[in-house]
């Protein structure tokens, strides 16, 4: 249970539920103010309306509540709902028993607990509506009037069916929603193999790079160094300084293939190193807003990220300026790459996903999966802005390999 969503879940309830639950109160009032109309001419205690402001502001006490905290715990969601039953049974009492249209809510009461996915805590609430219902009905029950009694049954029959219909549906969601969970956890484990086996590759093919390729040029260049000390000649001097670029030109790519400064220095330092050569490839001025963040989770993915972006800056912006920020929100750490180029349509970037060009999307998809938010903001001859958010804590599924996720 790693992404931010199943990291807020507790017991079943989320922050968006109890939320939601809290909100569902205040139009619950229209109805039990309809119920207190005198339509039939029944005499309704003043009182009643005293009631219905008592919990009025209670509903929203227990809004500001929620919002303040929205997981404030379990138990406490149960003792709202338990102050609810109560509410409804003292204003069914003092509009007609269990002849009054406040009986009703008794129905609602379970259909809202529904939404905790927790099929005990709503037979539980059901029950206590069940009871509460039957206890209203007790002086009605005592005067042994046959056909009121049996309209008493056919009540408390509904009512049961009704609890054991939202019991039942939230058995299937809570179900529905280990199902959704189990499959985010399958889709977060293929992913860091995914990552793991792509960060073996590039370390592998920069290994490679430098040990031969590398090495060959280097070995070349000091043939070389030898024969213009012995026959000095300007075809010699261009082939050298040819030689020097691609031995740099190699460097380049296999830094990027496995950059060793976000294992020995962090992730700001990579992001420097990074954003300069992109300005040399590019010819764009960067501007830096990198400061010390401590620890970061996911700083691989993030590094990923940078450097695909800054590709793409490279590649089609056709800026001047660049601005790389790494920032702190919250528990989160934000990456910001912005530039003044000439812009695109993000739709464009899935219509490439279809047609197999993975790049940015690819990375979309990635830190989505990781728990992180991708944003983009851009249109055709407009800046861009792109922002990668992670959440602390996320899945373990960004770093491109173990020896980098240090800092």
């Amino acid at each position: 249970m790693t992404t931010r969503w199943r990291e807020q879940q507790l017991g079943g309830m989320s922050e968006l539920t109890a939320r939601y639950v809290a909100w569902l109160r205040l139009p619950f009032l229209v109805p039990l103010l309809l119920a207190g109309w005198d339509w039939a001419g029944h005499r309704i205690s003043p009182w009643y309306f005293v009631a219905v402001a008592g919990y009025a502001a209670w509903a929203v006490l227990r809004l500001v509540a929620v919002r303040r905290d929205p997981l404030g715990g379990l138990r406490t969601a149960v003792w709202a709902a338990t102050v609810d039953i109560a509410a409804v049974s003292l204003l069914a009492a003092l509009s007609g028993g269990q002849d009054s249209a406040v009986r009703y809510a008794y129905y609602v009461l379970p259909m809202a607990s529904v939404l905790w996915q927790l099929p005990a805590v709503t037979a539980w609430l059901g029950g206590a509506c069940v009871l509460a219902y039957a206890l209203l009905a007790v002086p009605v029950l005592a005067r042994g009037d046959a056909t009121r009694n049996w309209l008493v049954v056919v009540d408390e029959a509904y009512l049961l069916w009704d609890v054991l219909g939202c019991v039942l549906i939230a058995w299937l969601l809570r179900r529905q929603a280990r199902a959704v969970s189990q499959l985010l956890d399958t889709r977060e484990a293929l992913l860091r193999d995914a990552l793991a086996a792509e960060a073996r590759e590039r370390t592998e093919l920069a290994d490679a790079l430098h040990d031969s390729a590398v090495q060959n040029l280097l070995a070349a260049l000091q043939d070389l160094e030898d024969a213009r000390q012995a026959a000095p000649s300007p075809e010699l001097d261009r082939v050298e300084d040819e030689l020097r670029r691609t031995v740099q030109e190699i460097r380049d790519v296999t830094f990027d293939l496995h950059p060793q400064v976000l294992a020995a220095a962090g992730l700001a330092a990579a992001l420097r190193a990074l954003g300069e050569r992109s300005a040399r490839r590019g010819g764009f001025t960067v501007h830096y807003d990198l400061p010390p963040t401590g620890p970061v989770h996911e700083q691989g993915l993030l590094y990923s990220a940078a450097r695909e972006l800054l590709t793409n800056t490279v590649k089609h912006a056709r800026a001047r300026n660049v601005w790389l920020t790494l920032r702190r929100s919250g528990p989160d750490t934000v990456l910001t790459v912005r530039d003044d180029g000439v812009g695109f349509d993000p739709a464009v970037v899935w219509s490439k996903l279809r047609g197999g060009h993975i790049g940015l999307a690819s990375h979309y998809v990635r830190v989505e999966s990781a728990g992180g938010r991708f944003l983009v903001t851009s249109e055709p001859h407009r800046s861009t802005t792109i922002e990668v958010r992670m959440p602390a804590g996320a899945a373990g599924t960004g770093a491109p390999g173990g020896a980098l996720t240090s800092g």
